[in-house]
């Protein structure tokens, strides 16, 4: 009987030490899974980081242009276009390319003549009919002018939506007339001359780089800058 006593007290101290220690390897495991190193993300996880890393622009990455507000606005230093309404004003060319005069040809700068203070007292620029003196009132023309084909003052806007005529229009070299067409004249100290190319030039830019002069003497040290007595200036490459 002592001996059953026994055996059911050793079994029974057997059953609770087996109980404590499957207790223990579970809080074991427990522990190990809570404080062990970060467990490796899932794959659908792993996924939408790499995917929203992507989507990230480099750090240099320009902003996206604005196409809205102030985003259409050019720079306040944007030169005067020279290109508007699908007409295109030449900024550069060459007066007189086929002149017969020892000197050659003047190459021109219409952008700075057009759109900078090149009028006599610098505080304009050169009006169109300085040049184009066809393309005002016939009132408004002044001796030797006689042609007129426009009822008003052409201006930069006005040119946009008509068509001006060139200088070779009306003035040709010497002997050069295209057949049909007749030189045009001006009398100078009661003699005639025929208003050639390379003349009708020399008139309009002499007359007004010689008015400049007078107005503003500091032009004279302007590089570039030439009178009618600087022939040499303007056919290598001034004005």
């Amino acid at each position: 009987m002592k001996n059953r006593v026994k055996l059911a007290i050793v079994s029974l101290f057997g059953l609770l030490g087996l109980l404590m220690f499957l207790g223990s390897v579970d809080r074991s495991s427990a522990g190990t899974a809570e404080f062990g190193a970060t467990p490796t993300p899932t794959p659908a996880k792993a996924n939408v980081m790499v995917n929203a890393n992507a989507m990230r622009p480099p750090a240099n990455t320009p902003a996206p242009p604005v196409t809205g507000g102030n985003a259409m606005k050019p720079p306040t230093n944007t030169p005067a276009p020279l290109v508007t309404g699908g007409k295109e004003m030449r900024e550069k060319f060459t007066l007189a390319a086929d002149s017969q005069s020892e000197y050659g040809a003047v190459p021109f700068n219409h952008k700075t003549h057009a759109f900078s203070n090149y009028s006599e007292d610098g505080k304009s620029p050169v009006g169109c009919v300085t040049c184009h003196h066809t393309d005002q009132p016939k009132s408004a023309l002044k001796p030797p002018l006689v042609t007129s084909e426009r009822d008003v003052v052409l201006t930069f806007d006005a040119w946009k939506g008509s068509k001006v005529s060139e200088c070779r229009a009306c003035h040709f070299q010497s002997g050069a007339e295209p057949e049909g067409k007749t030189m045009p004249t001006y009398t100078d100290k009661g003699k005639t001359k025929e208003l050639t190319n390379e003349l009708a030039y020399h008139i309009n830019c002499n007359t007004c780089h010689d008015n400049a002069a007078k107005l503003r003497p500091e032009l004279k040290k302007k590089p570039g800058f030439a009178t009618g007595a600087d022939c040499a200036t303007c056919h290598s490459g001034g004005n």
